[in-house]
């Protein structure tokens, strides 16, 4: 059986992608294939490197205290990014630029996108490249070109061979579709072999793989920024494995009390907009798998593909992304372990 695993990254929630690849590798369960969106790509980096996750991601220090997501709204994340106080005093006093209009003029500077910037070394980085790149598991994650719309893949050599580089069926305007390709988000190109184009990963992609909206927009590296504001998981180009391991860090549904106040809100639309993001990613294969089962298809070039989908219970909560709990992980170590005994797995003995 061919196994892969999907894990979706968000901010202060990599700790349930964290959940799981401990439980998978305390119960032997070994992925041949495993694609990750933002934070979830250093969280595999740290797994295949050996590390012990909870202790890798979650700070005590920052989770016994109550004002740690205020802290570090205000004062950032050492190691990982800082309050753009300078970049913003330096926009607001420089020359204003009045055909932007004086509405613009005024929101650039007292409401400026960048609220943020990065502050990884280039030699961690380095290191990450370097682990991705020399494992054998293969590992694909994704960017996003937000001026063109396109999504971009990043993948290892292990990645490239496993992965087909043809689709068992071919669209009749695939030649057509060749010279458009480009211009065009290459997910949906018609061209197969666009489609499954995989570039080699470097300290710079990685890079574009964490840059975050809060960062700003002009200085993007090579014009890429985090993939998961396209794709938050990545599942489609799984289809040829047989079972797949969807690893995401939020509800399917709104459970609990309806939001009543302007940060329920908030936190509801930004759950709403991965979960729809993510039911479209996994629509296909679902709609397939149904119609294997009814008889509908029976096309041998097509195959069910077993959907394992871990995720949490309730909504993740406005004050949670910023800082990595111990209960999101604890759940995930929970949820996980239930999804491995239906599976019929067994946890080898210590």
């Amino acid at each position: 059986m061919r196994v892969a695993f999907a894990l979706a990254g968000l901010g202060g929630l990599n700790a349930h992608g964290a959940g799981f690849l401990d439980t998978a590798r305390a119960w032997g369960v070994t992925p041949d294939l495993v694609t990750a969106t933002s934070g979830q790509i250093l969280v595999l980096t740290a797994w295949l490197q050996g590390r012990d996750l909870r202790d890798q991601l979650i700070s005590s220090d920052r989770v016994r205290d109550p004002s740690s997501q205020l802290r570090t709204l205000v004062f950032g994340y050492p190691g990982v990014f800082r309050p753009a106080y300078a970049e913003a005093l330096a926009r607001f006093v420089s020359w204003p630029d009045w055909r932007d209009g004086p509405f613009n003029v005024l929101a650039d500077r007292l409401l400026p996108a960048q609220q943020y910037v990065p502050v990884r070394s280039e030699a961690d980085l380095m290191q990450a490249a370097e682990t991705l790149n020399g494992t054998s598991i293969g590992v694909v994650f994704n960017t996003y070109d937000p001026e063109t719309g396109a999504g971009i893949l990043y993948g290892n050599d292990a990645a490239r061979a496993l992965l087909p580089s043809e689709k068992s069926i071919r669209n009749a305007h695939a030649v057509k579709a060749r010279h458009s390709a480009a211009k065009r988000d290459l997910r949906y190109a018609s061209d197969v072999l666009a489609e499954r184009a995989i570039r080699p990963i470097t300290p710079e992609a990685i890079k574009a793989a964490l840059w975050l909206s809060l960062y700003g927009f002009t200085k993007l590296p090579d014009g890429q920024m985090d993939g998961a504001y396209h794709r938050a998981c990545i599942v489609s180009e799984l289809h040829g494995f047989d079972r797949i391991f969807a690893v995401r860090p939020l509800a399917a549904g709104w459970q609990g009390e309806a939001p009543a106040n302007w940060f329920e809100v908030q936190d509801w639309t930004t759950e709403m907009w991965f979960s729809v993001g993510y039911k479209a990613e996994v629509d296909a294969l679902k709609r397939i798998n149904d119609l294997i089962a009814a008889g509908v298809i029976t096309d041998p070039k097509y195959k069910s593909v077993e959907l394992v989908e871990i995720q949490p219970e309730t909504p993740a909560g406005y004050f949670n992304y910023f800082v990595e709990r111990g209960e999101v992980y604890e759940n995930a170590v929970v949820a996980t372990e239930l999804k491995f005994r239906e599976l019929g797995l067994t946890k080898p003995a210590p």
